[in-house]
């Protein structure tokens, strides 16, 4: 007894533990709070997609340098509104003023070469052969006169023979002319017909160069006319940066996700030689540099990037909402304008290995303000979020987004019957925040797991209540 009465004061919390352990395993024998059930009703269901953005200005216009140049005037300050056309700068460029010099050199120079053509001694070296054969002709034709009138002395036969190869001889002579005139003719021709093709060969080229001269006088003047700078559209100015830099920044890797490639060169110093001061009258601009830009901010967009996953969703005219980092709280009323066809980047993908497409959304008007209370302005740039509503499903049976299985495609919920779940497939019509739009497979009023759904299995006994 006394070995049994040790036992019990040694052991006796431990029996006290475990029947305490008894008793609530005996209390949880009822339904277990970690499943839940409802039953699918109508409901107004409104599928949104999300996506990160920031606000643009629904057009802008970028005035480069045409040619390294000098900012000679600034008609106009910098936040100015203009009109389309208005001369927002002025450059002077000493390379624009050479360029032309040069041009206009070269075309007084082509042009001077168009009377320039050789012209050849054709007619008197004609009329210098004609001579020749003239002397010659007369002088042989006073031969056989001689020789005729020596034949009339001499007796026969000799006579006859003479006067026969005098005969011969006039009509030999007479056949050598004409031979030599024609020759003299066709020589003069010829001369003619080369003087003529050299000429025309001169001309031509003389023409080209003065064409060629003259293209190269329109094109400096219309770069010297582009020193002028221009508004193409109404809006606000606002005026680039001095280069400072040598463009050290990292090279561009398309390759990184959205934003990224920004916070490396941020973080480099790097910003394409922009961290200067803001251009003014004596700064001197590079070919290409951007001396101004035009916001047209009268209205304003937000480009989104939505996934591709969900951009087949997304459709002109949608409405959305959106929400501006700067304003926490505040809320805008916005409607999708433009559905990129391209995805953004080209085709290369993201870090998560799919691509985005740009959504362009037309801002309207505030819906709700910031938590300040003070009315939210928003500005180019500015950090954006758009929920664009995707899908509408009014009045239709629905049931809790907790309730699916395996959302995307083969989407089921289990269905209470009886003391058994079963699972069954269902066909969503629009996945909202927290309910889902069934268009078939689910009857109103059944009930559906709610709450546990990813414990189960088909058929087995309901656990909860």
């Amino acid at each position: 007894m006394v070995g049994v009465e040790r036992l019990r004061m040694r052991f006796g919390p431990v029996l006290v533990v475990l029947a305490l352990a008894l008793a609530a395993g005996a209390c949880r024998s009822g339904p277990d709070d970690r499943f839940a059930a409802e039953a699918a009703r109508p409901a107004d269901v409104v599928e949104r997609v999300n996506a990160p953005g920031a606000v643009a200005a629904a057009a802008q216009a970028e005035l480069t340098a045409p040619a390294a140049a000098t900012v000679e005037r600034l008609p106009v300050r910098d936040g100015a509104k203009v009109r389309p056309g208005q001369v927002v700068a002025q450059l002077a460029s000493s390379q624009v003023d050479e360029s032309l010099r040069q041009a206009q050199a070269a075309l007084a120079a082509a042009s001077s070469l168009g009377g320039a053509v050789p012209s050849l001694p054709t007619d008197q070296a004609v009329a210098a052969l004609g001579q020749v054969q003239s002397q010659v002709t007369a002088t042989s034709l006073a031969v056989i006169t001689s020789l005729r009138s020596v034949a009339g002395t001499l007796p026969e036969p000799r006579r006859s023979r003479l006067v026969a190869r005098l005969d011969r001889a006039e009509r030999q002579l007479d056949a050598t002319r004409r031979r030599t005139s024609a020759a003299i003719a066709a020589a003069g021709a010829a001369v003619e017909a080369q003087t003529s093709a050299l000429s025309r060969s001169l001309q031509a080229a003389t023409a080209a160069q003065r064409a060629q001269a003259a293209l190269a006088v329109e094109a400096a003047k219309s770069q010297q006319e582009r020193l002028t700078l221009r508004a193409s559209l109404g809006g606000t100015v606002q005026f680039g940066r001095e280069q400072t830099g040598g463009g050290g920044g990292l090279p561009t890797l398309p390759s990184l996700p959205q934003g990224a490639e920004q916070a490396l060169q941020g973080l480099t110093g790097a910003g394409g030689g922009q961290q200067g001061p803001v251009l003014r009258v004596g700064s001197e601009v590079d070919a290409g540099q951007v001396v101004a830009t035009v916001y047209d901010v009268d209205s304003l967009d937000v480009a989104a990037e939505v996934d591709e996953t969900d951009v087949a969703l997304v459709r002109t005219g949608q409405r959305a909402e959106v929400e501006l980092d700067a304003f926490p709280g505040a809320r805008f009323e916005a409607r999708v304008r433009r559905v990129a066809v391209a995805p953004s980047g080209g085709t290369e993908p993201s870090a998560a290995g799919g691509v985005s497409y740009q959504v362009d959304l037309t801002l309207g008007r505030e819906l709700q303000p910031g938590e300040d209370g003070r009315r939210a302005l928003p500005r180019v740039g500015m950090t954006a979020t758009a929920e664009i509503e995707v899908r509408h499903a009014e009045n239709m049976l629905s049931v809790p987004g907790s309730a699916l299985v395996g959302r995307g495609r083969g989407q089921s919920v289990y269905v209470i019957e009886g003391d058994r779940v079963r699972l069954r497939s269902v066909r969503v019509a629009a996945d909202g925040d927290d309910r889902v739009a069934i268009a078939g497979g689910l009857r109103e009023g059944e009930r559906v797991v709610s709450k546990g759904a990813e414990r189960l299995r088909d058929g087995q006994t309901w656990p909860g209540s």
